[in-house]
């Protein structure tokens, strides 16, 4: 469906919906309240929310809208995807009663699965966005309570290192003598805090910007894998077809369909 040149694509399972909007460059969405809560994962592109001033999201953003928060959106040069999770009247799967920016438990790459599912065809498809939609519900469920958790500021530094590093090849060890804390006790801290041992949510981070650079644009897709820290074309294969649940050249195809 295209309207103002916003094209979505969208399903609705069990008691929420799931849907894709695809904004063309500097698209601007007039202020609205929504009725429902819901949370958006902004897949590629970059957004500017007008709550009580400009506030500037980029790929990989995982925001939670509370139903009556009013807001308008901007959106950059190159327009942008973003991926919406809405449980409808009545269903008590998630209800996000405050905005929050999370980061964390693979958002980025469920949103990058969310979006593939909503192009297949196949009779698999509903039930795959029925469970990556709870799997992401679940997740920013979580990620927003250990916000409240009180994670240490180092720990928090020692991730958003990860991220901006997305493309090298970062030791435990090297992460925590940056940090200065034993390699053990970071071990153990990310673990409690973010579900995920340091290799792992590493390793979902770069698949994550992977996918948001395939859905953004043409480059190769060698280029993308080198961008990722994949020396390996084929390790970079099998790893987004394990979180992304299809091979990267099907995944821009989808993009694009």
């Amino acid at each position: 469906v295209e309207e103002n040149g916003v094209v979505l694509r969208s399903a609705d399972v069990n008691g929420f919906t799931v849907g894709e909007l695809t904004f063309p460059a500097g698209a601007v969405q007039p202020e609205y309240e929504p009725e429902l809560p819901y949370l958006a994962l902004l897949l590629a592109g970059v957004m500017e929310k007008s709550l009580g001033g400009g506030m500037s999201f980029g790929p990989g953003s995982a925001l939670t809208m509370p139903a009556g928060l009013r807001h308008g959106a901007r959106f950059g040069p190159q327009g942008a995807r973003i991926v919406i999770v809405k449980a409808r009247t009545g269903t008590s799967v998630v209800s996000f009663d405050r905005f929050e920016q999370l980061r964390g438990s693979g958002l980025g790459w469920l949103a990058a699965r969310l979006a593939a599912e909503l192009r297949a065809s196949d009779d698999a498809a509903p039930l795959a966005v029925e469970g990556l939609a709870l799997e992401a519900l679940a997740a920013a469920g979580r990620e927003s309570v250990r916000r409240t958790d009180r994670i240490p500021a180092w720990l928090r530094t020692g991730e958003e290192l990860l991220r901006a590093r997305v493309g090298d090849c970062v030791r435990l060890s090297e992460l925590a003598a940056e940090l200065g804390v034993p390699p053990v006790q970071l071990a153990r801290a990310f673990r409690a805090h973010f579900g995920l041992s340091v290799g792992e949510y590493g390793r979902r981070l770069r698949v994550e910007w992977a996918a948001a650079e395939i859905a953004g644009g043409d480059r190769p897709l060698a280029e993308i894998a080198a961008g990722a820290g994949f020396a390996d074309q084929s390790h970079f294969t099998r790893l987004f077809r394990r979180y992304v649940g299809t091979t990267p050249g099907r995944y821009r195809a989808f993009q694009s369909g």
